[in-house]
């Protein structure tokens, strides 16, 4: 069973299984606005992976232009 915790502009999803969840988890959370930040260990969660909500909506090719 999946958990989600917010902490201000981040978010964590805890009790991904398998790599092609992660990928669903990933995809969706791009299309709310998050970008995926990585899997890490938090205090008083434990494992989990990682979202940083985008401040910028432009991607990287259009700062390179």
């Amino acid at each position: 069973m999946l958990k989600k915790y917010k902490d201000g502009d981040r978010m964590y999803v805890q009790g991904i299984r398998t790599w092609k969840e992660l990928v669903r988890i990933v995809m969706n959370a791009k299309a709310a606005g998050y970008s995926y930040m990585g899997y890490d260990e938090i205090p008083k969660i434990g494992y989990a992976a990682v979202f940083k909500k985008q401040t910028k909506t432009a991607s990287r090719k259009e700062d390179k232009k």
